[in-house]
């Protein structure tokens, strides 16, 4: 949904009784992104959160389904969450430091030309208690708005991201690609591995970090979430220690929280090239395609 111009209040309460007596109960997705969407055009310049407004969203918002909620990007999702819990304060707060750079300026803030000048909203801080991670937004952990931290939580957001783009055969065969945890930014410190899966036996080789300018954004979420998000790994074949299929991972942690994805979901042409082939001769070991990514096979 395209940003909305700036709205007075009593615009967006007449905007807010017309999308109540549109919408079905419960509310979907695009319902709650224009509940919000409301909500942020009538931030720029309100210094306290305006009561009626919100009542109006509130009434709107209750009957949402978590699932539905849950579904919504982070700032959304967490004003949301504040709504229902009717901690209007904090999800004003939420609003505000949105707001910069989405509902129009006035003309003094503008380029000579007249346009909008390239001011963004600031960027997702997070803050890493494994084995959950918080959206530091406004509200967290402010004694003046006691709200609880569970609204802030955004750990099940976090997914493992992988794209594998070479694979190089040979005595220990190399696996190199990019790979990035959801709204964290990636960092040298990360730690990475290729897991091998067996019949309840795994076994681990880590590999290290590359720095990536080519993956490098050009938005607020974006400008350095990569930047650390190249990888290799090197395998040993002579570690896996019965012949079958082995299923790959990569793992990839930060300070303390870690998430696992199938390797081969997402792959360039030139890493698919090497699934069929021999990856190693002693012992003999064949790339191959499973049900969901990509194993490795030990011919007995």
């Amino acid at each position: 949904m395209a940003a909305l111009a700036a709205l007075s209040i009593s615009e967006a309460i007449s905007r807010l009784d017309e999308l109540s007596a549109a919408t079905p109960a419960p509310p979907l997705k695009d319902d709650l992104t224009a509940v919000f969407e409301t909500l942020l055009a009538t931030a720029d310049g309100v210094v306290e959160p305006p009561r009626r407004l919100f009542e109006a969203a509130e009434r709107l918002v209750a009957a949402a389904e978590p699932a539905v909620i849950e579904s919504l990007p982070t700032r959304t999702r967490i004003v949301m969450r504040l709504l229902q819990l009717g901690l209007t304060d904090a999800a004003w707060a939420v609003l505000v430091d949105s707001a910069t750079g989405v509902v129009s300026r006035a003309f003094h803030a503008t380029t000579s030309s007249g346009a909008n000048r390239t001011d963004w909203p600031l960027p997702l801080l997070t803050a890493i208690e494994p084995p959950d991670v918080y959206a530091e937004l406004p509200g967290f952990r402010d004694p003046r708005y006691g709200v609880p931290d569970h609204a802030y939580d955004i750990g099940a957001a976090i997914k493992l991201r992988c794209h594998v783009e070479d694979v190089v055969p040979g005595r220990r065969p190399l696996f190199a690609g990019w790979a990035a945890l959801d709204l964290l930014d990636t960092e040298p410190t990360e730690s990475i591995a290729i897991v091998a899966r067996h019949e309840g036996v795994e076994l681990r080789w880590v590999g290290i970090r590359r720095r990536r300018a080519d993956l490098l954004g050009g938005t607020r979420e974006t400008l350095r979430r990569r930047a650390w998000a190249g990888w290799r790994v090197e395998l040993d074949p002579a570690e896996l220690s019965s012949a079958g299929r082995w299923t790959l991972w990569l793992e990839v942690g930060q300070k303390g929280v870690a998430r696992r994805v199938r390797i081969g979901k997402s792959a360039g042409g030139l890493a698919e090239r090497a699934v069929g082939t021999r990856l190693t001769r002693k012992p003999p070991v064949d790339l191959v395609q499973g049900n969901g990514g990509w194993s490795v096979l030990v011919v007995g």
